[in-house]
């Protein structure tokens, strides 16, 4: 592949504060990047530079994205610069990407095997209800949840003997949650200096994106590393995310952390038209607690759409006929975006535009590979891989059909309680009826996976999917319409190969299986497919649309009645302005419905009058 080499062609294009980003020779730099600044070629161009000019090889970088969208297309382009070999050396992933390799590699010094299963937030929830009936529903899944989040569980509490049996069960089925990665890594480097010591002599050079979203662990992990360079970029404009426990003064105090720093300011905007740059800085405006910069936009174009409608039923009306003058003046219906501050407006815009036959996804709705046979077959892949994950175990053993009954599944747990063991080993030992069948189909699909060690993660499910009779199934019983969902499946995890292979990282089955869990909303549900993208201002962070519609813009919903943050509201609403490319039409309904259907009068969103402030 061919590269770019030269310091004129890595700096070719960029304008000055771009250039002094790329080139500059301060050890630590802030780079507070405006929304369409050019943030990504500025951060792989510096990488570039660093490998052309200074000689630093890309093994000795380290670069930390909060989306894997975001590390995906960084790692494209840093290997069209430094050339396929070294680009394919250089880390660029998410924070949770990052502490899965370190805990693959060093785990087992808290007791973490290689082959460790992650468990996402639903694998949590039915862990946690299990526990919470088992100890006699003495508090609900809610409480736990939020007190496990923010780990503020006092011992003695309910809540604390709850997540403590969950910690417990973690242990034994050697299992990492996937909240707690981060913080797992710092576990680890607390108590084993070799660990840490290994990854900073490593990497000299640390750039981390979207730094305004930092939270307390991912900032540990860095403070830990304390790398000779540091480059870090955000926008404390697009500070969304503080009910993720992210800290925008992380950002805002850079400077006093590092007073050495060099600070450098992008603020061309060439994403946007004039008029959608002025809304989004005026709009900002309103904030206090901020650093000082300000778009300036470049491209001319139309006035700002603002729509204000009768109630909601009218409102999805309208948006169904705005979409169909876009696609009469040329538009293709995924040039446009409908945002809303939630997923309930989503829904009936989906309906709306249905029921006039307007393609659309809805963003984080259908996943793939959260289908019930998608999900079961994975868990066999699982059990395979981990044999002391009993939540995997217990999802393959109900799963073309059930191979134990429920007596005799509570028999295998209460066994495996007493002899602290697997449910696994105390399935070899039992004698019921449906084990010697299980056993079989988990040996062929185990024997594919040893004998084949080239089989592609994609060909193993396939396969497995085949010894389990999943297709034979579906045509025998004429249900086209999963065989196509399987066919999707399978071609999703086929990309996922293409993808790991292009960027020269792992893409064994146990990686697969690890990054099902971490994987990001982007990667889950953007398709190329011509259709209209609808989902919330949070989702439609980092991505960009000709055409964006925001719906909803009222009082009490956005800014959303149950915010204590203001401010971070406003940022959510900037977000939104900044992905339209062209156009940027706010529509608002006079009159919106509660719950109980009752029709009450609604005030227009503060943040359409502070467009033109």
């Amino acid at each position: 592949m061919p590269m770019v080499s030269s310091l004129s062609s890595i700096t070719k294009g960029l304008n000055t504060n771009q250039h002094q980003a790329v080139v500059s020779t301060s050890p630590v730099i802030l780079c507070l990047a405006g929304a369409g600044s050019g943030k990504t070629t500025v951060l792989t161009r510096r990488i570039a530079h660093l490998f052309h000019e200074n000689r630093i090889g890309t093994s000795n970088m380290l670069a930390l994205t909060f989306t894997r969208l975001a590390g995906k297309e960084m790692k494209e382009r840093v290997i069209k610069l430094v050339g396929d070999s070294e680009g394919k050396k250089l880390f660029c992933n998410t924070f949770h990407a990052f502490a899965v390799s370190v805990l693959k590699d060093w785990g087992d010094r808290i007791g973490i095997e290689k082959n460790f299963t992650i468990y996402d937030q639903e694998d949590r929830a039915s862990i946690l209800t299990t526990i919470i009936d088992e100890l006699g529903k003495r508090t609900t899944l809610k409480k736990v949840m939020f007190s496990f989040e923010i780990s503020m569980a006092p011992q003695g509490t309910e809540e604390r003997k709850v997540i403590n049996e969950y910690l417990y069960r973690l242990r034994q089925n050697n299992a990492v949650d996937l909240e707690k990665l981060i913080a797992k890594v710092v576990e680890l480097w607390k108590i084993d200096f070799e660990s840490l010591q290994y990854y900073r002599r490593m990497y000299t050079h640390i750039f981390i994106d979207e730094y305004q979203d930092s939270n307390d662990e991912q900032r540990d992990m860095i403070s830990f590393l304390s790398p000779p360079n540091l480059f870090v970029v955000g926008d404390d404009f697009q500070a969304i995310y503080g009910w993720r426990q992210a800290k925008v003064e992380y950002i805002l105090n850079f400077p006093k952390e590092y007073p050495e720093c060099e600070i450098i300011k992008l603020e061309d905007n060439y994403r946007s038209t004039k008029t959608i740059v002025a809304a989004a800085n005026n709009l900002i405006s309103h904030n206090k607690k901020q650093t000082k910069k300000k778009l300036i936009a470049h491209k001319d174009g139309d006035p700002i759409t603002i729509q204000m409608v009768a109630d909601e039923r009218v409102e999805y009306e309208m948006i169904v006929k705005k979409v169909c003058e876009l696609q009469e003046k040329g538009y293709s219906y995924k040039d446009i975006a409908i945002l809303s501050r939630t997923n309930a407006q989503l829904q009936k815009t989906k309906m709306e535009l249905a029921v006039s036959n307007i393609p659309n996804v809805l963003i984080n709705n259908d996943d793939l590979m959260k289908n019930r046979d998608i999900r079961s077959i994975v868990a066999w892949l699982e059990v395979i891989t981990n044999h002391k994950d009993n939540r995997a175990l217990s999802i393959a053993l109900r799963y073309p059909h059930p191979f134990l009954t429920q007596m005799e599944e509570s028999k295998v747990k209460m066994k495996a309680l007493e002899d602290d063991s697997s449910h696994l080993e105390v399935l070899h030992q039992s004698d019921f009826p449906g084990v010697k069948e299980f056993f079989s189909i988990g040996k062929k699909i185990f024997k594919t996976w040893m004998d084949e060690e080239e089989t592609s993660v994609s060909r193993l499910f396939e396969i497995a999917a085949d010894i389990l009779g999943v297709l034979d199934d579906y045509k025998e019983k004429g249900l086209n319409n999963r065989i196509e969902s399987f066919e999707s499946s399978l071609n999703y995890i086929r990309n996922w190969e293409k993808s790991k292979t292009n960027l020269g990282e792992d893409a064994s089955l146990s990686g697969f299986l690890k990054w099902l869990k971490y994987r990001d909303i982007h990667e889950k549900l953007i398709q190329e497919k011509d259709a209209v993208k609808l989902m919330t201002v949070h989702g439609s962070k980092g991505l960009e649309f000709p055409v964006v519609i925001m719906i909803g813009m009222v009082e009490e919903v956005f800014p959303s009645k149950k915010t204590n943050d203001l401010e971070e509201e406003r940022r959510l609403a900037y977000v939104g302005f900044t992905r339209a490319k062209e156009k940027l039409i706010l529509s608002y309904a006079a009159n919106r419905q509660l719950f109980n259907g009752t029709l009450v009068p609604a005030e227009r969103s503060r943040f359409i009058d502070e467009i033109n402030a």
